[in-house]
């Protein structure tokens, strides 16, 4: 139960920060208190009373809330990934990746 609640609490704060959204603007959607929050991204607390109201703040269903596989790899796998799936890549989504890789730097 300790590595979901720190994976569920990292793809919470991973959501939150995508959508530029505050953690006090996030606890107040769900109702909480945002120490209260802060503990839930931290992996302290498992929020079981505020899931659907965390998933429905991030139009998501529950189980796309705990969607959290890509957290679990480390960055050589994610990279050695990339390599042996690029040859596969429609050349549209190469010129994607590439802008998006272009802008990160």
């Amino acid at each position: 139960m300790d590595e979901t609640k720190k994976l569920l609490g990292k793809h919470i704060k991973d959501l939150r920060k995508q959508r530029d959204i505050t953690q006090e603007q996030l606890a107040e959607q769900i109702g909480i208190e945002k120490r209260n929050l802060s503990n839930i991204e931290n992996g302290h607390t498992f929020p079981s009373k505020f899931l659907h109201k965390i998933a429905q703040a991030f139009n998501l269903t529950l189980p796309e809330l705990f969607d959290f596989e890509h957290l679990k790899v480390d960055t050589q796998y994610m990279k050695e990934y990339i390599i042996n799936h690029i040859d596969d890549t429609s050349d549209e989504n190469i010129t994607i990746i590439y802008r998006m890789m272009k802008s990160m730097r």
